[in-house]
């Protein structure tokens, strides 16, 4: 119930103050009738004044106007009580001496202008909103009653004697009275008229108050000076009408690119017809509609473009308070969406403006992320995308108040692929390189490899293939050969690729033919040919075979080197390795022994039956080497000889024949050299055997056998016999091979 008396409470409000009232200033001079008809016929009535709106109307005025006011309206009421709306009369502002209420008897020489202020019977209490200027200041006057009765009717009030004093002032067109009596509040007119005017003649000059006379049935003129005057019906004056202002709703409806549909709201009274005027900024049409149908299909608009509507009902020719509504158009569908650029992370999208008008364009990107942004200009960039993806572009115009949007268009495109990364050379031979890189962030479908090297004439394409591996192989290439690879992510289409990662491979120098290493004692000359293909040095390194210790290690341009003072009878390892930059060939290596030199001071350090311990010195040049010794003994009785080898300066021989004399040869080997022997020799102790031969002795001639001489001569050629067999001359001295003793006995 509570919410009710609210709702019908603002209704009565909002009834009461959206009213809003208009005046208008009519020139065609009429009749007060005539006036009358023309306002509520063309209008809502003649104009009643009140305190507020006197000021506003009275300021432009020129001449007299006619108001709706007369002493008498048709509708039976009370004299000089209601205006020809039917409000009450809350307000006079009289001429001075006006109105003439009866024929004068005596010439009257002071006003007799009693105002009264009758309720206002406004239902509501509410702010007037009409453009009316504010009441101009009022001056106070003490009156004094002499005695005249007002009585019960609005006569009485024009026939009470009042005198009043005014302050002087030109201002004022109303000047408020409290009457000493009762306390009441009137407005009187005071010698000056609205704003200083003069109170006897028109702004143009003409005598506004020139009648003097009584008139029955008057009607009301205000003066060019704001003061009312009563004036006979028939006199041909302009008048002021009001009417209420109107408002009404227009609304849009079925808005396409060239066309919508208006609709609005039927004007008040009896409307002739509505002029529509449609506006934009290079637009301008103006519509006469007299169809009682409120509903109008615009046609022929510029897309995107923002109209500007107004609705004026006419009324006798007059165009009625208008209704306006605005609107866009849709726009158009942009033209020639373009991917202009595009980077890893963020693509720029260029466009042509769509047919007619448009404020800003919107972007919708879907992938991965999803994006929204928004551009005034025909261009955009897109950022925040990931490389290799592939994103949808929609692009469509809106106007400002994004109350419509055109059509979208929509473009697909990838980003680009990112740089592949660590790309380079992994596996190089003299003819091959072979590559390797790691794929990029983001997306790729596969790599596209270009390879070329250096050629007599420039560059010589090696070739140019696509693969999903990250892998690969460059071969068939010359030794030393510089080869520049390219390599660069792609997308499944192919539309685009990512930035190139280069990098440079080399094959390997080709190694060195033909290695000779020509040897002395203690110095080794080494000689080679050149590789074919490109390379700048070569490398050569000299090592100790035997420890692996390296020597001397030397660069140089040329195809020989010489390395000197070693030591003799060592291995060397000599080996040459091709440089190109920082690559290397295959290195080719050969190992040979610098010329040995003998051994010093072999000597027998024990011996017996069946052993000999020999020991000996390494040659000065070989010493702090390891060399090979060849250790060799010599038996001729035995017709035995056996050759040992060893890296030690002493070796012991075992299993010899006891008693047996041995020739020890010590030599050092160098791989296929020996350098020459040291020798000595050593007799094992012997084992004493006693061989017993006897020997008779027979001659013809007795005397021989026992002769001494012969037993010496026998003896001497056994000795001679046994010594072919047993001994030998060893530095020209006799040696003995085997341990033997010869011993004569005779009988």
């Amino acid at each position: 119930m509570g919410r009710i008396q609210h709702l019908i409470l603002w209704a009565v409000l909002v009834v009461c103050c959206v009213a809003e009232r208009q005046y208008f200033f009519q020139s065609n001079s009429s009749t007060w009738e005539q006036a009358r008809l023309h306002c509520q016929v063309c209008y809502k009535e003649m104009v009643s004044l009140t305190p507020e709106n006197i000021q506003q109307l009275a300021q432009n005025l020129t001449s007299s106007y006619w108001i709706g006011l007369r002493k008498t309206m048709n509708n039976g009421s009370f004299p000089w009580s209601r205006w020809s709306n039917g409000n009450p009369l809350a307000f006079q502002n009289w001429y001075p001496g006006r109105p003439i209420l009866s024929k004068p008897k005596n010439p009257v020489n002071i006003f007799n202008n009693y105002y009264s202020i009758r309720p206002n019977y406004c239902g509501c209490c509410c702010t007037n909103n009409s453009n009316s200027t504010s009441v101009p200041p009022v001056t106070t006057v003490n009156s004094s009653y002499h005695g005249t009765d007002f009585g019960n009717s609005t006569d009485d009030l024009f026939t009470g004697k009042v005198n009043m004093t005014a302050s002087s002032t030109k201002t004022p067109a109303v000047t408020k009275m409290t009457s000493v009596m009762t306390g009441s509040t009137f407005f009187t007119g005071v010698t000056g008229g609205i704003n200083g005017t003069n109170m006897t003649s028109g702004n143009n000059g003409t005598n506004e108050t020139e009648t003097d006379v009584y008139i029955e049935e008057p009607c009301i003129a205000m003066l060019s000076f704001g003061l009312w005057f009563d004036k006979i019906c028939s006199e041909l004056l302009p008048y002021i009408c009001y009417e209420d202002r109107f408002y009404g709703n227009a609304t849009m409806t079925n808005k396409t690119l060239h066309s919508a549909t208006l609709s609005w709201t039927r004007g008040p009274g009896d409307i002739s017809g509505y002029r529509m005027e449609v506006k934009s900024t290079d637009y301008n049409l103006t519509l006469n509609h007299s169809s009682l149908n409120q509903t109008y299909d615009l046609s022929n608009l510029t897309a995107g473009t923002q109209y500007r509507v107004q609705v004026f009902p006419i009324k006798c020719g007059r165009d009625l308070n208008p209704q306006n509504v605005s609107f866009y158009t849709k726009p158009g569908v942009i033209q020639k969406l373009n991917v202009a650029n595009v980077s890893e992370t963020s693509i720029f999208l260029t466009w042509f403006a769509p047919e007619g008008n448009h404020d800003l364009y919107n972007i919708q990107v879907r992938g991965e992320p999803d994006l929204k942004m928004t551009t005034r200009t025909e261009s955009a960039l897109v950022k925040g995308l990931i490389p290799g993806g592939l994103y949808t572009f929609e692009v469509n115009a809106e106007v400002e108040d994004k109350s419509i949007e055109g059509d979208r268009l929509h473009i697909p495109s990838y980003t680009k692929p990112g740089m592949v990364s660590n790309l380079k050379p992994t596996a190089l031979t003299n003819d091959s390189v072979q590559f390797q890189w790691e794929p990029p962030t983001g997306n790729t479908s596969g790599y596209r490899a270009y390879a070329w090297r250096e050629g007599n004439n420039g560059t010589v394409d090696i070739f140019r293939l696509e693969r999903t591996y990250t892998t690969l192989m460059v071969g068939n290439q010359s030794p030393g050969a510089k080869i520049w690879l390219s390599v660069v992510a792609l997308v499944p289409d192919g539309s685009v690729e990512g930035e190139p990662s280069k990098v440079i491979g080399r094959t390997t120098p080709g190694e060195v033919t033909n290695l000779l290493l020509d040897i002395t004692e203690d110095t080794i000359r080494v000689s080679w040919t050149p590789p074919q293909g490109n390379y700048e040095t070569f490398s050569v390194q000299l090592k100790l075979n035997a420890s692996n210790k390296e020597v001397e290690t030397e660069n140089t341009t040329n195809s020989q080197l010489s390395f000197t003072k070693l030591k003799a009878g060592a291995e060397y390892l000599v080996t040459v390795t091709t440089l190109n930059g920082y690559l290397k060939s295959y290195p080719i290596s050969t190992a040979n022994f610098t010329l040995p030199l003998p051994p010093q001071s072999a000597q027998i350090n024990s011996f017996n039956k069946s052993h000999v311990t020999l020991s000996w010195k390494a040659p000065v040049a070989s010493q702090g080497v390891q060399i090979m010794y060849l250790v060799k003994y010599i038996t001729e009785f035995w017709n035995d000889t056996q050759t040992y080898e060893t890296h030690a300066t002493n070796y012991t021989f075992h299993e010899l024949h006891a008693g047996t004399n041995y020739t020890f040869e010590v030599r050092v080997k160098a791989g296929t050299q020996e350098s020459q022997p040291v020798q000595t020799s050593q007799t094992t102790s012997a084992t004493v055997r006693v061989r017993t031969m006897t020997m008779a002795c027979s001659s013809s001639e007795p005397s021989i056998c026992e002769d001494s001489g012969t037993r010496t001569e026998v003896l001497q050629n056994l000795i001679s016999h046994f010594r072919k067999w047993f001994s030998k001359m060893e530095n020209e001295t006799l040696v003995d091979k085997v341990f033997w003793e010869l011993e004569w006995r005779g009988a």
